[in-house]
């Protein structure tokens, strides 16, 4: 599915975005991998699904922590689903092997968890085949497209 949308669409993107992760079956965490250019709104994204499960904190991009972890608020109509967001921002990572060192298998492993990974190229390699990726891209200054 390939959608424009400008910044008032966000939440109704978001919200496609969880029913589509809310549909993946397995065992273990849900993964979403957000791919695009800088200033194409991965971490706007990231911020308005944070909302839509209830998470009280500012959301910024881990562009130097590389990982923050949210809780989610246990009145979230998602708190059955989940219980914590994991934000990675790998686009500082040089390999795999870093995200592997950080702890990916353990995170991925609870099945609570919904992780975001911004720059998904940088370490594919880690990612299941199950794992849900979003295209983002540039149209114009207030258009965005989205693609997964």
């Amino acid at each position: 599915m390939k959608t424009n949308f400008s910044k008032n669409e966000i939440p109704e993107i978001s919200k496609k975005i969880l029913d589509k992760v809310l549909k993946i079956k397995n065992k273990k965490a849900k993964v979403l991998a957000f791919s695009g250019d800088l200033g194409s709104g991965k971490t706007t994204i990231t911020q308005e699904l944070a909302k839509q499960l209830d998470i009280k904190e500012n959301i910024i991009s881990p562009t130097f922590v590389i990982m923050k972890i949210y809780n989610i608020n246990p009145n979230s109509k998602y708190y059955f689903n989940f219980k914590k967001l994991i934000h990675i921002d790998a686009y500082r990572l040089e390999s795999s092997s870093e995200l592997l060192k950080i702890g990916w298998q353990k995170i991925t492993e609870d099945k609570d968890n919904i992780i975001i990974v911004e720059w998904p190229e940088k370490v594919e390699d880690c990612l299941d085949e199950d794992a849900c990726w979003v295209k983002l891209g540039h149209i114009d200054e207030e258009t965005r497209v989205f693609e997964f």
